[in-house]
């Protein structure tokens, strides 16, 4: 399993043309399994890397330092740098979980760069995989969705953040810790299983695993395909947004000024972003998912939320674009209005 994690974060950050030591890799560690055995492999490789920890308030202050101080001890066991930073979330707008992730990333990519890192490691596993897919499903999730956790993606201008592990299970990386003799933090929210995702891990998953040991192992692979799936897809949302977007007479980014067809009451307001004007009758032409997938990209042009936008709006669109109403019709989207008539889809940003 080690051997799997090394010849991963290899592969991801360059391959044969690149040695380890140009490999500057900051690990991200929880001070749990996962990521002690991140940090155990790649440590095993090379000595060119930095263990990094971000504190956060929403757990209590006196576990999250005693992980803080587990990860330094990781790090100084393993005779690496370490990195701590500190970010708040309680007090922030939205969904705890996700603005902790948010500002994690943030504070990460902060220490990536002072440690001249350009690559961050997590530890997402095999099994963190199969709970994302599992969740993805719950709420109606399409191929983007069900692509999961994707094993690299760009993070800011020079970081790339890396997840060399989804290779492996969550049992086989607290193997290498108890190989190694390292003790791991465990994060009592973990077993709440009032939230979804420990829900599936402790009621769900053990029943699949009964029938299906390999379960994990496929659902890599599941979205790897699911992953082509949503390039293909937005491959072709781009080019029927252009193909529309010429259609009507306008270039396929938001325009920067106010379309006067959305009329006085629907003008955007000082909160918008643009408009986008679209042929509705290339768009009725499209396949569905096709159309789905350019929808919510016109939307996300404009500031109106994209991939978060509702599904049930959007399939209500989706289907006034292809009747045979001609009638003025107004969808209205968290941040965007959508203006349908007989000719045109003209989407316009303004303040939610």
């Amino acid at each position: 399993a080690a051997g799997v994690v090394i010849r991963c974060w290899r592969a991801l950050s360059g391959g044969a043309r690149v040695r380890d030591h140009e490999r500057r890799t900051l690990v991200a560690c929880s001070a749990g399994a996962d990521s002690s055995a991140l940090a155990l492999c790649l440590a095993s490789a090379t000595a060119n890397l930095v263990i990094a920890h971000v504190l956060h308030d929403l757990r209590p202050a006196d576990e999250a330092r005693a992980d803080l101080e587990t990860a330094r001890a990781l790090a100084a066991s393993l005779a690496l740098p370490f990195a701590g930073a500190s970010v708040g979330c309680r007090s922030k707008p939205g969904n705890p979980e996700a603005v902790a992730r948010r500002e994690r990333y943030a504070a990460l990519v902060a220490l990536a760069r002072e440690h001249a890192c350009p690559f961050i490691a997590t530890a997402h596993h095999a099994d963190d995989q199969l709970e994302t897919l599992l969740m993805r499903l719950v709420r109606g999730a399409g191929p983007r969705g069900l692509s999961g956790i994707a094993p690299t993606r760009r993070l800011a201008s020079g970081v790339t953040l890396l997840r060399p592990m989804l290779d492996i299970t969550r049992a086989e990386a607290e193997a290498i810790c108890r190989d190694a003799g390292v003790e791991w933090a465990v994060d009592a929210t973990n077993a709440d299983r009032s939230r979804l995702r420990a829900a599936l891990r402790h009621n769900v998953i053990p029943a699949l695993r009964a029938i299906a040991p390999g379960i994990a192992s496929t659902a890599g692979r599941v979205a790897s395909v699911q992953r082509s799936l949503a390039r293909e897809l937005d491959r072709a949302a781009d080019e029927l947004l252009e193909l529309a977007s010429m259609s009507a007479g306008a270039p396929p980014q938001a325009e920067t000024r106010a379309d006067p067809s959305l009329g006085p009451s629907h003008r955007p307001d000082r909160g918008e972003s643009g408009v986008v004007r679209l042929s509705r009758r290339v768009l009725a032409e499209a396949a569905g998912p096709v159309l789905d997938v350019a929808l919510r990209g016109a939307l996300g042009r404009v500031g109106g939320g994209g991939d978060a936008a509702s599904s049930r709006t959007l399939a209500r669109l989706a289907g006034a674009i292809r009747g045979r109403s001609g009638e003025r019709r107004v969808f209205q989207f968290a941040g965007a209005l959508v203006e349908l008539d007989a000719d045109w889809v003209t989407i316009g940003g303004c303040s939610p």
